[in-house]
């Protein structure tokens, strides 16, 4: 009887072991089941993200020395040497030190300017520019320009550069060259110091 008993409790031991093993095994799976859903999930997230951003077009503006000056429609991510060649190449008056920064990546609403031979010692003597960037007149277009090239200005450092690009982006271009007054540190009189060889396009 007693060996009867053993063997009955050993049985009952090892379906318990068995039962137990089973659990462990399925709340495993589920993890990993899960932890592989979210992966799935993170990654289509970013593939959908690198998609919408290779689909959205921006519209840039080129004028100066290339064959066809004018807006483009390019995608994403463009450069300024992919809005060159859209506009047809330079042309041979084009200067050839110009410092027009071909790698530069282009922004939705971009406004590019090549300079002419007889423009870049203007530019640098007048301006300061120094990648061929300007409005049309050879002033620094503060809409545009990088804060390499508002730096340049008198009386701008480039703390206050950086306020002016600041600005820019959170509310838009500028209306009016007095509207450098809304940035700390510029007043209407430093604002008459430079308005001479600022612009906005």
């Amino acid at each position: 009887m007693k060996t009867k008993q053993k063997i009955i409790g050993s049985v009952v031991i090892l379906v318990m072991l068995i039962i137990f093993l089973v659990i462990g095994l399925n709340l495993n799976k589920s993890k990993n089941l899960k932890l592989n859903e979210d992966d799935i999930f993170v990654e289509s997230t970013f593939n959908e993200n690198n998609q919408k951003n290779e689909e959205k077009i921006i519209t840039v503006y080129i004028k100066g020395e290339v064959k066809k000056p004018g807006v483009y429609r390019l995608k994403y991510g463009s450069i300024v040497e992919d809005l060159v060649k859209e506009a047809g190449g330079f042309t041979d008056e084009i200067n050839p030190d110009s410092k027009l920064n071909l790698a530069k990546k282009l922004k939705d609403e971009d406004y590019i300017y090549v300079d002419k031979k007889t423009d870049n010692a203007n530019n640098i003597k007048s301006t300061g520019i120094l990648n061929g960037v300007a409005s049309e007149n050879n002033k620094i277009d503060i809409n545009t320009a990088t804060i390499e090239e508002l730096d340049k200005i008198p009386g701008v450092g480039a703390v206050t550069a950086q306020k002016i690009v600041d600005y820019r982006e959170k509310n838009g271009y500028f209306n009016s060259i007095e509207d450098l007054d809304k940035i700390d540190g510029i007043g209407k009189k430093t604002i008459d110091k430079f308005k001479d060889i600022i612009d906005i396009r």
